[in-house]
């Protein structure tokens, strides 16, 4: 028989060239023989085998040596109807018997082998020929271990090689199982000496031979013997992990490009060329569904149809669509060519024989719906159908991926057309948002249309700070340094330390340093290098010391126990701070996302808050964000008297955190006071709304210097722990306040005292004041 070679690509290195040999076939057979019972015909059948074969047992030849297989063609035959059963003695079995070289060396196989295998493959994918290489190198280590070191090992044996190839147009996926039972290996020498780690590898213990510490040295064996190859179609287990792989790689990929691959994988796995695939997801706005061309014209059906979906109001598209998500079971038409329905009509007139609609549900919510068409009548059935369902739950995660896309792509515009937006206002945005969609992106709107200004609304801003918030964040740092440099001084000061990279004097030195440095208020820049100090020298000293000598764990553990297990540093004081600073966030931004959605009552209006080392907030009302609502100055009391009320409550909620936090860190309250309406224009350079005007943008100067001001001729700071600081200009903006303020004194939430201060000037603004209250916690 012809020599067979199948090119695939080289999956062991340094390995001798194996040598045929019948030798390992005749020590089975032998083996066989003895564990017959006795008197039996298969006694018989060994003796003849091995009468066939002894003369042959001489015969030792690498693949270059052995120039002529016709004499030893009937050994081949015998093995093939020794090792294979009779029920798979015909053709049709794909088998084969050769050297495992590279390339594939065969010298005896069927011809439904050397049809699937005959032809030229494609290199098997990168994972594919990791794990090949692997099984082969696992399949020689436990040929070594067990005939040379009479190791039992618990490996298996069989290692498979996959060959993959394109057939009519589709890709078919074949194993190549490798079987090693009729292969010896034999030491050039003396046998090299066992390594622990082989031993740990025989076991299982270590799962693969890439992490022995010392290699088995394979070049100093020859493998003499042959292996049986048989090969199996594994195209329907190989495509599903096709399209496992194309939602790995869902968020980098180009969708095109997946959409691609999932066709190409989807047809493999049906076993069709010439299938047409369509995928459609349900997108809705407003609870109505919408055609949009990136994703539904992807639907074979509404590509041949004629109503699009791309207005919400057309009620026959959302009837069809309705009629689909009720029923969602598959429906197959096996033969469009006696078609009833108008659909079922469309379909056969553009070329369709047979077709599968699938709508897929996921917990009550219709996600999309799979189209598969084919122009044979027939072709698509119940077997098709298992095949594909096989795949559902991966089509359901690539049609929720769009849907989430199509869904961030609406809330992106609203966020970077507009701003994050109030729910009473939402609606509006996303009417806007889903116009500007469907123009598409290249499309520039109007320029009024992109101008989003509300004019001569009333500003309120507040602030609730955290006080000497950095300050005590330096402090909690500086502690948790002293006190681990102390630990490390402590350990590195122990007699007969070993060295490691760096003298252990070296770090002690380094360490003695830094504690002095400690001694008073260190940069930012300091802190990085301490923190990169004990990172890169001091980490690796004491984990060097932990594994290699166990001697000095005594004064390793406490300070092991102590470090944070991520960052390796003492973090006691700084998480006392982080710990404080999140509890007094979390309870005000709680408590204002709650105001913020019960004051919309008042009148609907723009509000925003921003996070700094407290809480900041911006609140604008008036008529021309709601103008089809009256407004008057009743509204404008309503919001000053809650204002001061949310802000007194904020503070009492700081107050009672106090006995709890780790940290006893006080807060101080700001509220700023403008009773000139301004202009707010939604920037789209910036994503933000921002006042108009050079009043309105003074108004904004303000805001963000007050957390600097003192009072006018001290050092003092205008916002103190257990104090309400109102800052205004003019005198009709305080009385305006003073109402509200006098109700709170009488309910014994604020002190009587009033002090009315001045502040000094701050960077372009002068002529500010300050009416600052003391709050009573016991009437809150």
């Amino acid at each position: 028989m012809e020599l067979l070679q199948i090119n695939i690509p080289r999956l062991v290195e340094n390995v001798r060239p194996f040598r045929l040999s019948f030798q390992p076939f005749v020590h089975y057979l032998q083996k066989q023989k003895q564990e017959a019972p006795p008197k039996s015909g298969l006694i018989f059948l060994y003796d003849y085998l091995i009468s066939k074969f002894t003369p042959f047992l001489a015969l030792q030849h690498t693949l270059e040596e052995l120039t002529d297989t016709e004499p030893i063609d009937e050994l081949f035959t015998l093995i093939k109807h020794s090792v294979l059963p009779f029920i798979h003695q015909g053709e049709e079995t794909p088998y084969a018997i050769g050297l495992p070289h590279h390339p594939l060396s065969l010298f005896h196989y069927s011809e439904s082998f050397k049809r699937l295998a005959g032809s030229s493959t494609e290199t098997p994918p990168h994972p594919d020929l990791l794990t090949m290489r692997e099984n082969l190198g696992r399949a020689l280590y436990k040929l070594v271990l067990e005939k040379c070191y009479h190791i039992p090992t618990s490996i298996a044996l069989s290692p498979w090689l996959t060959i993959k190839k394109e057939v009519a147009g589709l890709t078919k996926y074949y194993r190549l199982r490798i079987d090693f039972r009729f292969m010896e290996p034999h030491p050039l020498s003396s046998l090299p000496p066992v390594d622990a780690s082989w031993l740990e590898f025989a076991g299982n213990n270590i799962r693969t031979v890439e992490e022995l510490p010392v290699a088995l040295p394979l070049e100093q064996f020859t493998f003499d013997g042959f292996s049986f190859f048989l090969m199996e179609d594994v195209t329907e287990q190989a495509t599903l992990q096709d399209l496992k792989e194309v939602f790995v790689h869902l968020q980098s990929e180009v969708e095109s490009g997946i959409y691609q691959r999932f066709e190409k994988a989807l047809r493999n796995l049906c076993g069709l060329q010439d299938l047409q695939i369509g995928l459609m997801p349900f997108l809705q706005v407003n609870g109505n569904y919408v055609h949009h061309a990136p994703y539904t014209s992807r639907s074979i059906f509404l590509k041949h149809s004629t109503p699009l979906i791309d207005e919400k109001s057309k009620p026959k598209v959302q009837h069809l669509i309705y009629e689909i998500v009720r029923r969602p079971q598959p429906r197959i038409f096996n033969d469009l060519t006696c078609a009833k329905t108008p659909q079922q009509r469309l379909l056969r007139r553009k070329g369709f024989g047979s077709f599968i609609v699938y709508p897929l549900v996921v917990a009550n919510n219709a996600v999309g719906m799979l189209e598969i068409g084919s122009p044979h009548v027939g072709v698509l059935n119940r077997e098709v159908l298992r095949k594909v369902e096989q795949a559902i739950p991966m089509v359901v995660e690539l049609l929720l991926y769009q849907r989430n896309q199509f869904k961030n792509s609406m809330e992106e515009i609203i966020r970077q057309k507009f701003t994050l937006l109030q729910p009473a206002l939402e609606w509006k945005f996303a009417e806007a948002a889903w116009a500007y969609l469907r123009q598409g992106q290249e499309e520039l709107l109007e320029e009024e249309a992109t101008q989003v200004i509300f004019e001569e609304v009333f500003p309120f801003y507040g602030a609730i700070d955290v006080r000497n918030s950095s300050t005590e964040r330096n402090k909690a740092i500086q502690q948790d340094f002293i006190r681990q440099f102390r630990s490390i001084g402590e350990i590195l000061q122990l007699p007969n330390l070993p060295r490691y990279q760096s003298r252990p004097e070296k770090l002690l030195a380094k360490c003695w340093y830094w504690q002095r440095r400690l001694i008073e208020k260190i940069t930012p820049e300091e802190e990085e290098q301490i923190t990169e100090f004990i990172k890169r020298e001091i980490n690796p000293y004491f984990r060097y010391l932990h594994q290699h000598h166990p001697e000095f764990n005594t004064w390793l553990f406490p300070y092991l126990e102590v470090v944070d297990p991520i960052t390796h540093l003492y973090q006691q004081k700084y998480r006392a701070y982080e710990q404080s600073m999140a509890q007094i966030n979390t309870t005000v931004t709680t408590y204002l996302e709650q105001e913020a959605r019960n004051i919309q009552a008042i009148f609907p209006h723009y509000f925003e808050k921003f996070r700094t080392d407290g809480l900041e907030y911006n609140l604008y009302i008036g008529s021309s964000i709601a103008p089809w609502l009256p407004f008057g100055p009743e509204h404008l009391q309503q919001i000053r008297q809650w204002q001061l009320a949310s802000i007194l409550q904020m503070a009492a909620l700081t107050h009672q955190l106090l006995p709890g936090l780790p940290l006893p860190l006080q807060t101080t309250q700001l509220i700023l006071l403008h009773s000139h309406p301004v202009d707010i224009k939604f920037r789209l350079d910036e994503h933000r709304f921002d006042v108009e005007g050079s009043y309105s943008i003074r108004y904004e100067i303000i805001k963000k210097r007050l957390d600097k001001a003192h009072l006018k001729g001290t050092n003092e700071r205008l916002t103190q722990p257990d104090t309400i600081a109102l800052v205004y200009t003019t005198r009709p903006e305080i009385e305006e306040f003073l109402p509200v303020i006098h109700r709170f004194q009488q309910e014994q939430k604020l002190g009587m005292e009033l002090e009315f201060l001045e502040l000094e000037p701050l960077q372009g603004v002068t002529g500010l004041k300050a009416l600052r209250l003391r709050i009573n916690y016991k009437g809150i």
